[in-house]
């Protein structure tokens, strides 16, 4: 597919080359030994080539969320889904753990509601960061923490976030949070505000899901 080609070659350019900084960690160039695997970036730069060849044909939604979480696209390369779900085959596109072996592989609380209100009318969303990078705190021990993206990160990604928006060409952008939300408004695309499932947001974000894509789409066929 065309949309395919040109999404990889915008991360090619524009996402996998990004350097990491003491605050933002790029899991498509970078690896941390005391966490991933030696081929980690590798893993996670294909994981996100076969989420992006699973789809037969152009996706009708983009679902932004705000930015790759430590304990899910951190490790799956995927936005909001976890490797966990990926080792156990329970998404319909393949995928690895690039964690190291000792250890149980990563699950996300985020990754396994969006994915538990979405999976019905995949493949006709896609899913999507405003930062598709890990913004962590810095110092010592925290790389693996949490930390909303700050404004300026979100206008680094903008246009990565706007080029994108025009490949795939929706006919509805929802938002995941007011972090996605502002990140749309930056570029100028109208978008459908869901609350994140985060901290307590699961069943708004399920009924804001619901009633965004059930007035435009109907499931799609098992």
């Amino acid at each position: 597919m065309r949309f395919q080609k040109q999404m990889l070659a915008l991360f090619g350019e524009k996402l996998f080359p990004v350097p990491s900084t003491p605050v933002l960690f790029n899991q498509y160039k970078d690896i941390d030994p005391g966490f991933d695997l030696p081929n980690a970036a590798q893993i996670r730069r294909e994981n996100l080539r076969g989420y992006l060849l699973s789809f037969g044909s152009r996706p009708e939604i983009l679902l932004v969320g705000e930015a790759a979480g430590p304990r899910g696209c951190r490790f799956s390369g995927i936005p909001f889904t976890s490797e966990r779900q990926l080792e156990r085959g329970l998404l319909p596109f393949p995928g690895r753990r690039s964690s190291l072996g000792e250890t149980a592989a990563y699950s996300e609380v985020s990754g396994t509601i969006v994915w538990g209100a979405l999976l019905p009318w995949f493949p006709r969303f896609f899913l999507w960061n405003a930062v598709p990078l890990h913004p962590h705190r810095a110092g010592e021990g925290n790389s693996l923490s949490i930390r909303t993206p700050s404004r300026v990160e979100i206008m680094e990604f903008s246009g990565m976030l706007r080029e994108i928006s025009a490949i795939i060409r929706p006919s509805l952008t929802v938002a995941a949070g007011r972090k996605a939300e502002h990140a749309l408004g930056l570029i100028g695309v109208e978008c459908r505000y869901v609350r994140h499932p985060a901290q307590s947001g699961a069943e708004e974000f399920k009924a804001g899901i619901k009633e965004a894509l059930g007035g435009v789409l109907a499931p799609s066929s098992p």
